[in-house]
């Protein structure tokens, strides 16, 4: 079972005079609570062009996706961390969550 009870981080930056606000949340696969889809949900006119994934466990990744999937090799409590770019890198925000792993 995984829980996401907590305070809610949300990321806010005024990128172009235009208030954009970012948050990250996280799912376990119902058939290996280790594999977690972690998604950034974004409210904004920009294009999101890439994100930089960083897990909490030392391992890092780049998509062009606002949506990944990581597996965790043990439970525990980990802080991923999504840096948003915007417009071609014109604009960034970061955001992140304690993923509880089981």
């Amino acid at each position: 079972m995984i829980s996401s009870c907590g305070r809610e981080e949300e990321a806010v930056v005024d990128c172009f005079a235009e208030g954009i606000k970012a948050s990250l949340h996280y799912k376990a696969s119902s058939t290996d609570p280790k594999q977690i889809t972690l998604n950034v949900e974004y409210w904004g006119d920009k294009e999101v062009t890439s994100v930089k994934w960083s897990f909490g466990d030392g391992t890092t990744a780049s998509t062009s996706s606002i949506s990944t999937t990581h597996n965790y090799g043990s439970a525990g409590n980990y802080s991923a961390t999504a840096e948003v770019s915007l417009n071609n890198g014109k604009c960034d925000l970061t955001t992140k969550k304690t993923v509880e792993v089981q």
